[in-house]
């Protein structure tokens, strides 16, 4: 890897990364492992991605079990031998050789008693001319049984072959696979000594994406100013960490110079479709430039595998940007006006207006807001780009105009005529006002049902999104209407349902270019948080890894949702400390009231005191809290903070009034069934408290909700460890879905189909539906049958 250069802070840091035992990423060894003998494997991946250092710790950690050369192709073939005796061995030549040379070397030169695989490693592909290189390779790695080559470079060598490799063994890492992970990147900072707080870590992982030579200057700089961490990535932020010259010269090494200068213009946007390319750059070529440049990994890569559009790497946009704004304001001012005409003739007004302001024409930024003033405050609010944020100018104190148009930009104001002469217009303010908007702001229609949900009032939310939906004059935009919805199916336990809207909201993020916008943090929040609530911490890992490169700019309420979700995360590891840890940061800083609801975190923070033991701080913290949560959740952490305290408490007493709230969530209806089956069990009646057990399981199926389980398991360990196994029977034909329960339920009433209906608020063919499945799934004919099933399933609640 070459050694970029960083200055920070006024000084300049030569770092070489090459041979650093601290870029280890030990979960890749095994790709490299995997193949085995009489096999190839490709580590194709720009400049700075760790290449080297990977597949030598991954030689180093294989140790005596192999034998393994290292060739660098780019000097002259010299070879180093890495396994005692330290010396070349008698068959490897010592002068260089060209490629075919040396595979004849390998080929013939390996002697019978190496004994073991004989792993050859080719570093530096990229240097590779011809056509024949790669032949020479499949030759080799087919005649040899014992040996495994591995290529790496930054991208692949010319092949003459219609097959990328022609090889029937062959595995491949590309850069994505070796970008550092946001746990790595912190591990990586406490090897290098670096004492960091959790939020610092992962705004690192953030800005770098975990690109290894951006972690390599930013832990120089780290350790160089240890008491200033924020100053220190503010500064590479607003810098690039000087790494521009790396970037065009390395990075972007292999292409002309025409086509780099184009890659550095395009830097004014934060993602790019073809027509955006050719409309900044003037190349008609933009969609094979782009297609090329996302398909060695270089510079773009895909929003996905359907979107007309791209994204860049964020350090190396940074870079190029901050170079272009310092040496040729002019241009770069010519080129966001340029956008901003795009984004107007595109219908991305707002996009538009950002793109004036920050090309510093006034007369521009004042008729968009005159002309689309109403939808740009009806659009949700995006996050400002990376390095092409428009800062308040210093005329706004005299020019009321613009300052409303900056206000209209940043959501300062609902009004979108022109402003009055009292409003007050000065650079200082603009940006005090800036600092107190809520970072999820959006149009007044719908602020009271985010009123509704952040005090976790759902029902509420709902009934106000269905009545201002039917109005038929909502000013709500799709995006928006979609996150509601999400987030309120998310709040009822409906996953499925939240998945759904929040795809659909990623989808529409991705048509339009709009990477990073509040919009694209919210979709990857909610399946964050959904994967959370089904046990899949995987999936939740890489979503909130995404939300935190894409949303690099802190939105208070996203980052807030962010370290809740990591510290539910720690619970179902019963990692409890680290868990409060998280909870308390969250309370003392008052991020915790940007929570949806506002009061999650401290009913979180008594579960976690109960889990630690400290029993005292929890009744006296709940004491001040439980005002201020729902009365269904506050009766039930009420009850278990009283079997903490009591074991025997009679609990059922405290929560049968609430077993059948029509209105609560389903987080709530499995919590309270666990929660009573555990003081079933502790006061010996078992049967009672597999009948609860199977109904929380039975609700718990359809939607795959897996976390009240985790999160009640130091408290219920020995009952759900003895009951698990004699309540998992579930219907055969699989578990009844949330409206087939409501239907079940009213089939032991004797009702009718169309009283049924009337009763659900459903057609009558809905029902008829819903009663056919329901005695399929139960493997009955009757509704006399399906009751009985019904309660012998625990699908009915007991009293």
């Amino acid at each position: 890897m070459s050694s970029p250069a960083t200055a920070v802070g006024g000084r300049t840091t030569a770092v070489n990364a090459s041979r650093s035992h601290h870029l280890r990423r030990t979960r890749l060894h095994a790709a490299l492992a995997a193949p085995g003998r009489n096999s190839i494997t490709t580590v194709y991946a720009p400049a700075g991605a760790g290449k080297t250092d990977l597949v030598v710790d991954w030689i180093e950690a294989v140790g005596a079990e192999h034998r393994s050369v290292f060739v660098d192709l780019a000097a002259s073939i010299a070879a180093r031998w890495w396994q005692a005796p330290l010396r070349s061995p008698s068959w490897w030549p010592s002068w260089p050789v060209n490629a075919a040379e040396l595979a004849q070397a390998l080929h013939e030169g390996i002697p019978e008693h190496a004994g073991g695989p004989v792993i050859v490693a080719l570093d530096g592909t990229e240097t590779v001319v011809g056509t024949d290189f790669l032949t020479e390779v499949r030759q080799l790695a087919a005649g040899e049984d014992r040996l495994h080559v591995v290529l790496l470079g930054r991208h692949a060598p010319p092949d003459g072959s219609p097959q990328p490799l022609g090889h029937p063994r062959v595995s491949a890492l590309r850069g994505r696979d070796l970008a550092f992970t946001a746990a790595e990147t912190a591990n990586l900072c406490v090897r290098r000594g670096l004492d960091l707080p959790a939020a610092v870590s992962r705004r690192l992982y953030a800005i770098t994406d975990g690109w290894a030579a951006g972690l390599v200057v930013a832990t120089a700089a780290l350790s160089e100013q240890p008491h200033e961490p924020e100053g220190v990535l503010e500064q590479l932020l607003r810098t690039g960490a000087s790494l521009s010259e790396y970037v065009m010269r390395d990075v972007l090494g292999r292409y002309p110079a025409d086509l780099r200068q184009a890659v550095r213009d395009a830097s004014v946007v934060e993602s790019v479709c073809a027509d955006l390319f050719t409309t900044l750059t003037g190349r008609i070529d933009a969609a094979d430039v782009l297609a090329d440049l996302a398909r060695d990994g270089i510079f773009a890569t895909r929003l996905d595998d359907t979107s007309a559009w791209y994204g860049y790497h964020r350090l190396w946009r940074i870079a190029l940007y901050a170079t272009l704004s310092v040496e040729d304001p002019t241009h770069a001012h010519h080129l966001h006006a340029t956008a901003a005409n795009w984004y107007a003739a595109h219908a991305q007004p707002a996009e538009a207006l950002r793109h004036a302001l920050a090309a510093a024409d006034r007369s521009s930024a004042i008729r968009i807001v005159q002309r689309h003033g109403a939808q740009i405050r009806e659009a949700t609010p995006q996050a400002a780009a990376t390095a092409a944020a428009p800062g308040p100018w210093s005329s706004l104190a005299n020019d009321a105009p613009l300052a409303h148009a900056f206000a209209v930009h940043r959501g300062l104001t609902d009004n979108t005529a022109a402003p009055p002469s009292t409003v007050r217009h000065s650079a200082a303010a603009v940006r005090w006002e800036t600092a107190g908007v809520p970072a999820d702001l959006i149009q007044p229609s719908a602020q009271p049902i985010w009123r509704a949900l952040r005090s976790g009032d759902h029902v509420a939310a709902q009934a106000a999104l269905i009545s201002d939906a039917a109005t038929g004059r909502s000013l709500l935009r799709r995006s928006t209407m979609l996150r509601l919805r999400a987030v309120i199916a998310r709040m009822t336990g409906r996953l499925r349902d939240a998945a759904r809207h929040a795809d659909a909201l990623g989808d529409d993020v991705r048509a339009n270019g709009l990477v990073g916008s509040h919009d694209d943090g919210w979709a990857r929040l909610i399946l964050a948080e959904v994967a959370v609530q089904r046990g899949t911490p995987d999936a939740a890992v890489q979503h909130l890894d995404a939300l935190a490169v894409q949303l690099w700019q802190s939105v208070p309420a996203l980052v807030a949702a962010q370290q809740f979700q990591a510290a539910l995360l720690c619970q179902q590891e019963h990692d409890y400390a680290a868990a409060l840890d998280a909870v308390q940061r969250l309370i003392v800083d008052g991020d915790d009231a940007l929570l949806v609801p506002q009061w999650a975190a401290r009913v979180l923070r008594i579960e976690l005191l109960i889990a630690t033991g400290r029993l005292y701080d929890a009744h006296r913290r709940w004491r001040a809290d439980a005002a201020a949560v729902p009365a269904s959740t506050a009766t039930i952490t009420t009850a278990r903070l009283l079997l903490a305290r009591q074991p025997q408490a009679r609990i059922d007493r405290l929560l049968r009034p609430i077993l059948d709230e029509p209105h609560i969530s389903l987080f709530a209806q499995v919590e309270l069934r666990l929660l009573m089956a555990h003081q079933a069990n502790t006061a010996g009646n078992t049967q009672h408290a597999t009948h609860l057990l199977r109904q929380a399981m039975v609700l718990a199926d359809p939607e795959q909700l897996r976390h009240p389980f985790h999160a009640n398991h130091h408290l219920l360990a020995p009952t759900l460890n003895q009951l698990t196994l004699t309540a998992i029977t579930l219907p055969a034909g699989g578990p009844l879905s949330p409206g087939e329960i409501s239907v079940m339920r009213h089939l032991a009433g004797h009702r009718t189909v169309h009283e049924i209906a009337a009763e659900l608020r459903l057609s009558p063919n809905t029902v008829k539906t819903h009663v056919a499945s329901i005695y399929r799934k139960l493997a009955v004919h009757t509704r006399r049958d399906a009751v009985r099933a019904a309660l012998a399933l625990g699908i009915f609640p007991t009293r």
